[in-house]
């Protein structure tokens, strides 16, 4: 499937951040309040214009993707609200700085949807959405449930996401099939590249150029 040949091959990028030590410190709850703060206010970033990016998805999809496009954008709105929850009670403000990793993967996901194929933008998000899941799921089978990031591990980790991930999937794998090689290969370069940013995007926690 065409799934499985994505991450084939970017399989070497995948091993870097499953596990990334971002996650193997949230997992034994290690990591400094700081630091998981300044990757929290990236994210938070980062899932609102994820909702600009389905939006413009969302224009060029065909007619039988509309209601999955428009369940998806809710889903991700209701994110937005389990940010602002969370961090309350974690004491973390939202609005701080935001890093050029996580402006530089906002940006090239707003061009592959404005600029590349429905395939390529749709393989994008199928990127994302994956890397998500599986980086939690590898902390939620080793966190204890006193960690203070809990609601976070268990959301991005939950059978309602893992259903949701593997519905992308199911969508993805007959959309490649109506595509010739040339768009195939164009759209595994996405894959390849927003496997890249996902590395990026966890070190933001830690700073650094």
């Amino acid at each position: 499937m065409f799934s499985d040949e994505l991450l084939r091959n970017s399989s070497e990028i995948w091993r870097k951040f499953l596990p990334h030590r971002f996650l193997i410190e949230v997992a034994e709850n290690s990591i400094s309040r700081e630091k998981f703060a300044r990757w929290l206010v990236n994210d938070y970033y980062f899932v609102k214009n994820a909702l600009r990016f389905m939006a413009i998805l969302m224009a060029k999809a065909p007619d039988d993707l509309l209601s999955f496009f428009s369940e998806s954008i809710y889903y991700i709105s209701t994110e937005l609200d389990m940010f602002k929850r969370n961090a309350e009670k974690l004491g973390i403000r939202l609005n701080g700085n935001i890093d050029w990793r996580a402006k530089a993967y906002v940006n090239y996901l707003l061009n592959v949807a404005y600029s590349g194929s429905f395939l390529e933008g749709f393989t994008a998000y199928y990127c994302e959405e994956k890397a998500y899941y599986e980086a939690w799921k590898w902390v939620r089978d080793r966190v204890r449930s006193d960690n203070p990031y809990i609601d976070f591990i268990n959301h991005w980790s939950s059978q309602e996401f893992e259903k949701y991930v593997n519905k992308i999937e199911a969508i993805l794998n007959p959309l490649a099939e109506k595509h010739g090689e040339f768009e195939k290969e164009k759209a595994k370069i996405v894959f390849r590249e927003v496997s890249n940013f996902e590395l990026l995007f966890w070190d933001i926690a830690y700073g650094g150029e």
